[in-house]
């Protein structure tokens, strides 16, 4: 039997890349062009690539916190969270791709270097257990790749799901 790190790695990395009988976050954002990922339903709506933008900024300060960096300041997240698109082309789509794969590398290597006591204490600035930052990463990511996929229908562009 292994670890609590052990098993929420393993979770971790099932909800973002790896196959089963739901889309893995990672395979929601697959053989999509960047007009795919920036299109939107409806105004005041996000697209796929806007959604990527934010779970990677989340899973950056994910990671942060679980690596003992205590929350950002209050008002951070509106300073960068959300942001319009500047550009669309192929290649800044797939290094908000890559950003996401870097993002997620992070928070697995920052869980890694932890204990099952450490993720029972609370990290710098908060007073919730590190547990609760990997348990809501990966609730998050689940959350979002729901939308993914549903801004994939729309566009009908399904994703694969094995």
């Amino acid at each position: 039997m292994g670890t609590m790190v052990d098993d929420l790695i393993a979770w971790l990395d099932h909800t973002f890349s790896q196959e089963g009988w739901h889309v893995s976050l990672l395979a929601s954002v697959q053989d999509l062009t960047a007009a795919q990922a920036a299109w939107v339903p409806a105004p005041e709506r996000n697209s796929i690539w806007r959604i990527v933008d934010h779970v990677s900024l989340w899973k950056e300060e994910g990671a942060r916190r679980l690596a003992g960096q205590p929350p950002r300041p209050s008002g951070w997240a509106k300073a960068h969270d959300w942001l319009p698109l500047d550009q669309v082309s192929e290649e800044r789509w797939q290094a908000a791709v890559e950003r996401l794969r870097r993002a997620h590398g992070a928070v697995r290597a920052s869980l890694a270097a932890m204990s099952d006591g450490d993720l029972r204490a609370p990290g710098p600035g908060s007073s919730e257990p590190r547990l609760a930052t990997v348990t809501g990463l990966i609730a998050h990511d689940s959350y979002h790749c729901g939308q993914i996929c549903y801004l994939r229908a729309l566009l009908g562009v399904p994703a694969k799901v094995w």
